[in-house]
């Protein structure tokens, strides 16, 4: 890997000597358009997150999009090196899809190459152990028409928060067509190979008591549990335009993880004093794959004034993967706080089962946009969902269901300055897989029926200061952990909620993106005839801040803040128990300058500046905790 990267360096210095600037650049804080979630390069800021958004989790719900089409990731295939970032579309900011889809939608953006060279290296120290280099080159092979990208990445302790020691080794490598002005065609492909050694426990709460804190770093761990897996992430994206107002849109994916026997190191039932249920939970090699994606015919016509787009489109998605065949043995009772090195346990594996999710679905949308006047949006999908789980001793189970479901959204400007929105989404959503504390671990569950209302407004004060307020409501089945720890329905979840957000920049290099969401998740349970009980995992009030502050007076130096507070979250079942609110600070700061007439960055940033102790806890009952102050060293060269 040394090598090759190496090589690479010395072909980009020869054969593109005046590179343009690519990657020194990077602002989360300065790119964002909203406060509900961004990600740029290395970057993160937001309320939201592709695992986390309005209490929900967008990737186990398959609402993640690629350039905008519709993607299915297998649990380990998100590829940090194809895409440039992404971003979370909720509120006014869904609007612009012809299918969205409840809960939020995270839209990843592919690293296209264009039509000049460049070429960037970044080296990254920290958090903690953690080391990282990347190459990242793109050069256009024949002028105007056809540009490569390639990118290479070793890594080195980067999954700091479930092992010890892991490394990482990735390529990536795109291309861009552009035969004409209106047809552009991007394949890619992407591959990571991912090790790990001295796996730290996956941590499970009781759900009944407070959890006590510790640090991931500092569980006890067995030398001989270990990690390994692959990762591919594919496809092909398209427009082609067809003459006239109509033009062909394409996107069509592989999502493909591949791991070999991994070791899950369990500490099940954690109670206050630190002891818990130690078990380990040995996976055989399994294979999980998809294929997705969707076709659109879009007819637009535009006039300047009054905008009409139709588009008729097909969506689907081939999952095909293995789970189950678990070794799992009982090592008795552990502490968090103890270090005790036992013997590897012999290893019985049974068999596995085959989980096929084929979806199809047809749909037509359309919308009309009058210029400062407001549009209004009108689509119907009517998909197919089959599945079919061939487990061990049991006889084939076949699941299948039809369902239509339609969209509907507006928005109306009241003024030059306030632009009200709303809208109403039906979809067909996955739930989290069960957790390793599962009895019937691994397995995940059908696709269920979902909606969701919201609306609100966005109000610009001036073009530089802009507010977003609005309100929502989501209705889904409710899967959790039963009292015989099998992970299955238990009844549905409704929750509403108020998020908002507020972007401000001065011409004096200051930029402050800030929001905060209220939620108010309540679960009725289908056993207790429609009681009402509150769910664990969902954090009632989340308020983010980031400042970024580049003065031109400071001659390329600049500062930023992350600050985040999270309310009492609920802990226990019964809903009686909480944990504390938790506040962080992130600080950093960085240097741009120019290093032989090239354009170069180094950026320090203090993670947890205050040292604060805290935990959350996901709805299967996961313990995470906060990590301790930690520091970040990112260099970039733009070569």
């Amino acid at each position: 890997m040394f090598r090759l990267h190496l090589t690479l360096l010395v072909v980009t210095l020869v054969v593109a000597p005046a590179a343009f600037a690519q990657r020194a650049d990077e602002n989360a804080v300065t790119a964002a358009s909203d406060a509900f979630g961004t990600v740029v390069g290395t970057q993160t800021i937001g309320l939201y997150s592709p695992t986390n958004a309005r209490g929900f989790n967008p990737s186990q719900a398959e609402n993640l999009r690629i350039e905008g089409f519709y993607y299915d990731q297998q649990p380990q295939s998100s590829n940090p090196y194809l895409f440039t970032g992404s971003d979370m579309r909720v509120g006014i900011a869904a609007q612009s899809y012809a299918f969205p889809s409840p809960s939020g939608i995270a839209d990843y953006h592919l690293r296209i190459p264009g039509m000049a060279p460049s070429a960037s290296a970044v080296l990254i120290r920290g958090p903690l152990s953690q080391f990282a280099a990347e190459l990242d080159t793109q050069y256009p092979v024949v002028k105007d028409l056809f540009s490569i990208g390639v990118n290479v990445a070793d890594a080195e302790d980067f999954d700091y928060n479930y092992a010890l020691s892991s490394t990482r080794r990735a390529i990536s490598v795109l291309a861009r067509i552009q035969p004409s002005a209106n047809t552009v065609i991007v394949p890619f492909f992407g591959y990571i190979f991912n090790t790990e050694r001295r796996e730290t426990p996956f941590v499970y709460a009781d759900r009944m008591n407070p959890v006590p804190y510790f640090q991931e770093q500092d569980l006890p761990t067995q030398g001989w549990s270990t990690w390994k897996w692959n990762q591919v992430t594919a496809g092909v994206i398209a427009t082609i335009g067809l003459g006239g107002h109509w033009s062909l849109k394409s996107g069509v994916f592989r999502s493909l993880d591949e791991n070999s026997t991994n070791f899950n190191d369990l500490l099940i039932g954690l109670k206050p004093d630190g002891t818990a249920d130690h078990v380990l939970d040995v996976s055989p090699a399994r294979r999980m794959g998809s294929y997705s994606g969707d076709v659109r015919a879009v007819r637009t016509t535009d006039d300047g004034t009054h905008r009409r787009e139709l588009t008729l489109a097909v969506r689907g998605r081939h999952v095909d993967r293995g789970y189950g065949g678990d070794s799992v043995t009982d090592l008795g009772t552990a502490s968090i706080y103890q270090h005790v090195e036992v013997a590897e346990p012999p290893i019985s594996f049974s068999d596995k089962s085959r989980d096929v999710v084929t979806q199809a679905g047809v749909g037509v949308n359309y919308s009309e946009i009058w210029k400062n006047v407001g549009s209004v949006n009108v689509g119907v999908l009517r998909t197919r969902y089959r599945r079919v789980i061939t487990s061990p001793g049991t006889p084939t189970d076949t699941q299948e269901t039809t369902e239509v479901l339609p969209t509907i959204s507006f928005t109306a400007d009241a003024s030059t300055y306030a632009r009200f929105y709303g809208s109403y989404t039906r979809g067909l959503e996955d739930s989290v897989m069960a957790p390793s504390s599962a009895v019937n671990r691994g397995e995940l569950p059908p696709a269920t029926p979902t909606w969701q209302a919201d609306a609100g407004v966005r109000i610009l004060f001036r073009q530089n200061l802009q507010l977003l307020v609005g309100g929502f409501k989501i209705h889904k089945s409710y899967f959790g952990i039963d009292s015989a720890d099998l992970y299955s329905e238990l009844g549905a979840i409704t929750s509403t909620g108020v998020e908002s957000s507020v972007t401000a920049s001065a011409a004096g290099g200051l930029t402050v993106v800030a929001g905060a969401v209220w939620l108010r998740p309540k679960v009725q349970l289908t056993a207790l005839d429609g009681a009402e009980a509150v769910p664990v995992g969902p954090v009632p009030r989340t308020v983010n801040v980031n400042v970024d502050y580049a003065p031109a007076s400071l001659g390329g130096w600049a500062g930023s803040l992350q600050w985040t507070s999270l309310s009492s979250r609920v802990v226990s079942r019964d809903g009686s128990r909480s944990l504390s609110p938790l506040t962080t600070l992130n600080a950093g700061i960085r240097y741009r300058f120019k290093l032989r007439e090239r354009s170069c960055s180094a950026r320090l940033d203090v993670g947890n500046a205050t040292n604060e102790p805290g935990v959350t806890i996901s709805p299967v009952y996961a313990v995470v905790p906060q990590l301790k102050r930690n520091y970040t060293l990112t260099v970039t060269v733009d070569l």
